[in-house]
């Protein structure tokens, strides 16, 4: 990607404004660190899996339903470091009649943010509770620069063109804050409403350089704005041993603005709308209780991330003459299991556990670019910019808390080859 020749630059130049379209092809977009775990330590101790059982303040956003278990007021503070591995292409050369990037190098790099991640507060009824409530969907702030790489024809033409180098600075922000409800529809049965109010903060740029490091292009994130979406809640107590939880979360899409401008080539900057749509998540929970001491939690979320990349386009394309659909995402499933033990005594102490699979959902090019006129250098140029993801990741989770009189304190740590995240919440109950 981004892109071969300076004309490549002057025809995306050409009638930039029009209607709202999907993220772009920016190699800023590359990496997607969404985050759909549950809010608290105790939750993110257990890999994620609470929909069942949803018995704190934290159910808020993860499942209203289950506010109609607590007896007492309750805030939750939970406070995260979040450390994510981005890799990129950086070098090498690929070969674009009949691709072949075995050529390619790649460099990655750790970048860590620490934020208050999570923030509610329930005040329950006989019958109703309601909660107001906070969380982080996204937090990731990094920079990192690529050498590019080498375009070679391979038919023995000795052909070749450059894929631009680029620097990438992102600030990349999306917080949901909401009213929540629970209802005790009846002794077994509750059901949960949530309105949240998404706000989306984005600050990245994108330089691109041709190959004396004189300057090619800049593109620009920035400008992104705040709409509402719903949360629905349901859980079911089948018996003193298993709960049954259901929530859907729809998100909705936040506007933002990319703009190039390409001083080497004119002095005008163009402007596309644009939107990220958050996925929509629909997840199941059952949570089981063999005895006083353990709980099991086992989650499945449907994450849909297909709307992401829905109408996905690129600033260096006005008609849409490029093929974008190998960059598509698929809808992926996470399935998350989790376990806590807790020992009695004066003060209860819990150890926890947990094991999940996060679904692939880095844009990552999928099959082969086409084999005719000049586009088959741009989209080998995207398939060789967008080949740096890991895939689908394992993660592994481990977490304690301690239990008073009013107050709970957990900790909580998730580890995989692409993201470690270390959790400590409270809860207080008054």
């Amino acid at each position: 990607m981004k892109k071969l020749l300076a004309t490549a630059v002057v025809l995306g130049l050409a009638g930039m404004a029009g209607n709202a379209l999907a993220i772009t092809d920016n190699e800023a977009n590359a990496s997607l660190p969404f985050s759909f775990s549950n809010p608290g330590a105790r939750a993110l101790g257990m890999g994620g899996a609470f929909i069942g059982l949803a018995d704190d303040a934290s159910a808020a956003y993860a499942n209203p339903a289950g506010l109609t278990q607590l007896v007492s007021p309750e805030v939750s503070v939970e406070v995260r470091s979040v450390s994510t591995n981005t890799r990129w292409l950086d070098g090498g050369t690929v070969q674009y009649n009949g691709f072949d990037s075995s050529g390619l190098n790649y460099s990655s790099q750790d970048d860590r943010t620490n934020s208050l991640r999570s923030f509610s507060f329930v005040y329950p009824g006989e019958r109703m509770s309601f909660a107001i409530y906070r969380y982080e969907v996204v937090n990731y702030d990094s920079s990192f620069e690529s050498v590019g790489a080498l375009q070679t024809a391979g038919d023995g033409s000795g052909f070749t063109g450059n894929i631009f180098a680029y620097n990438v600075n992102t600030d990349f922000d999306v917080e949901a804050y909401g009213v929540a409800m629970g209802l005790k529809a009846s002794d077994k049965l509750s059901l949960g409403l949530g309105i949240n109010y998404y706000l989306l903060d984005i600050n990245t740029t994108t330089d691109r350089f041709f190959t004396d490091g004189s300057p090619a292009n800049r593109e620009a994130n920035l400008d992104g704005d705040g709409r509402f979406g719903l949360t629905f809640g349901a859980r079911y107590a089948a018996n003193d041993w298993l709960g049954i939880g259901f929530s859907y979360r729809h998100a909705p899409r936040l506007d933002y603005k990319a703009v190039l401008s390409a001083a080497a080539v004119t002095t005008e900057t163009f402007t596309r709308n644009t939107e990220l749509n958050v996925p929509d998540v629909f997840g199941i929970g059952f949570s089981f209780r063999p005895s006083e001491a353990w709980v099991i939690n086992l989650d499945f979320n449907r994450v849909m991330y297909s709307q992401v990349t829905d109408d996905i386009t690129s600033v260096f394309d006005e008609n849409q003459a490029i093929d974008l659909d190998p960059l598509k995402l698929d809808d992926g499933t996470e399935v998350r299991l989790g376990a806590e033990y807790t020992f009695a005594a004066t003060h209860p102490i819990s150890l926890r556990a947990g094991v999940w699979r996060d679904p692939a959902h880095e844009l990552v090019y999928r099959g082969s670019p086409p084999t005719l006129d000049f586009s088959v250098q741009e989209a080998t140029a995207n398939a060789a910019t967008f080949s740096a993801g890991r895939g689908s990741q394992t993660h592994y989770a481990l977490g304690a808390g301690m239990a008073f009189s009013n107050f709970q304190i957990d900790l909580g740590a998730d580890f995989s080859d692409s993201i470690d995240i270390f959790s400590m919440s409270g809860v207080f109950r008054f």
